[in-house]
């Protein structure tokens, strides 16, 4: 796969438009809409003995009961010839579990509510700073702030930001390679 932190699997514009539809519409696509997440990219410290972890998740019907495991890993394959053959283990959870996890994911649904432009530019709620939650030392870091879902990682970092910027301490240096 491409060198990517977080790569998008959907094939044609049309293929995307027909599976995002169908999940609009309460059924799950044969070829879903999937996204494979490599931080190991960024962070080689992720990796050991020559193994990657990876992970993987698809665009379903809210609150979709079944298991997507098998659609997620023919789309990987599509695009990624002999990925399935490299796999060395799997934890799977499904929608149920997602929101287990996280009850923010109601139904599964990791945008955390609305995807609008309006909120996307201003959730979870108006404000200059939308990491700040007006209580000393707490701030949000999640799907659910800016720049939203699908940008994995940015709103805890955005959320560092600001609470360094409170602190009155200087943006944090990146360093890449």
């Amino acid at each position: 796969m491409p060198r990517g932190g977080v790569v998008h699997l959907g094939g044609t514009f049309e293929e995307i438009a027909a599976a995002e539809l169908d999940v609009l519409r309460g059924r799950m696509p044969p070829r879903p809409s999937v996204l494979v997440g490599q931080q190991y990219l960024a962070d080689p410290t992720r990796s050991a003995h020559g193994i990657n972890p990876v992970w993987a998740y698809a665009h379903v019907p809210h609150g979709y009961p079944g298991d997507a495991t098998v659609a997620i890993a023919r789309q990987i394959e599509r695009f990624a010839p002999g990925f399935g053959e490299r796999v060395v283990n799997t934890r799977v959870r499904d929608v149920a579990g997602m929101e287990r996890h996280n009850p923010n994911y109601v139904g599964g649904d990791i945008n955390v509510g609305a995807n609008s432009g309006w909120q996307l530019a201003m959730r979870p709620r108006l404000g200059l700073d939308p990491y700040a939650t007006g209580v000393p030392g707490v701030y949000l870091c999640s799907s659910a702030t800016p720049p939203g879902p699908g940008v994995h990682g940015m709103g805890g970092y955005n959320a560092a930001r600001s609470a360094l910027r409170s602190l009155g301490a200087s943006d944090p240096v990146v360093r890449t390679g």
